[in-house]
């Protein structure tokens, strides 16, 4: 495939900045998109240094404002008594992926046992010791 022209290149950023600040996915917008979710990360980040340092903070603060927002309502949802086991699950896939989107939005890496520990929970297992991730 020829190399892509530096507005075809400048279009992509600019829809990929555009999709994160409504709370869309890596992985969705890859899809959208027809690219690898590693050109969608690797938008994301020329299309921050190109806006600069000041909207590239306004933008992260928005996308974690909306994913704060999101695990909120979702432990909420998981203080209500008749949740079935697979809401519950539901639930706890969803907080696990606002963690994720959250651990990517600071460009963060996740430690293995932290993984485990969520996932294990996101798929309804009792945690060893009871332990329940922060809200």
């Amino acid at each position: 495939m020829a190399a892509k022209t530096a507005m075809e290149r400048a279009t992509q950023e600019l829809r990929v900045l555009e999709l994160r600040r409504r709370g869309v996915t890596y992985e969705q917008i890859a899809a959208e998109m027809g690219i690898s979710r590693r050109t969608v990360e690797r938008r994301y980040q020329e299309a921050l240094q190109r806006v600069g340092s000041d909207t590239a903070e306004q933008v992260r603060r928005e996308a974690e404002d909306q994913i704060y927002t999101v695990r909120r309502y979702a432990y909420d949802l998981l203080d209500l008594p008749n949740l079935t086991v697979s809401e519950r699950s539901n639930v706890l896939r969803l907080v696990l992926q606002c963690n994720r989107e959250r651990v990517d939005l600071l460009g963060a890496k996740w430690p293995s046992h932290m993984i485990a520990t969520l996932e294990i929970e996101a798929n309804g297992l009792e945690v060893p010791g009871g332990a329940r991730s922060a809200r």
